[in-house]
């Protein structure tokens, strides 16, 4: 729809558009995006009016913030993050860790401060 396409191209405009998807979601269609821009690889949902409901950005794990990186040395010590995403929704912030240590991996997720959530 030309409402998305247009506040995707407003914000990120130098991005390279690589799949688009429809999709429902509590009932209601909404369509995703997933893109590159430069390093950065990001997915964005949007709703039919072209509002954002969801950005997650591929980073890398020295972009954590320090509080993040100190919860994952403890609950994971030793581990080596294998990749690292940033979700906002809305207001809200998280980041969603794999992270390695002795081949086995595992899924975390953190709230900017470092307390997990989900």
């Amino acid at each position: 729809p030309s409402a998305i396409a247009g506040a995707f191209r407003a914000a990120y405009p130098a991005a390279t558009v690589l799949h688009v998807s429809r999709e429902r979601r509590e009932g209601k269609t909404v369509y995703e995006i997933e893109s590159r821009d430069g390093a950065i690889r990001r997915d964005l949902i949007y709703d039919l009016t072209g509002r954002v409901l969801e950005i997650e950005e591929v980073i890398p794990a020295d972009s954590l913030p320090a509080a993040v990186r100190a919860a994952l040395e403890r609950d994971v010590p030793g581990g080596t993050p294998v990749s690292v995403e940033r979700v906002i929704r809305g207001e809200v912030v998280r980041y969603e860790v794999r992270i390695r240590r002795d081949g086995r991996t595992r899924s975390l997720t953190y709230d900017p401060e470092g307390t997990r959530t989900e």
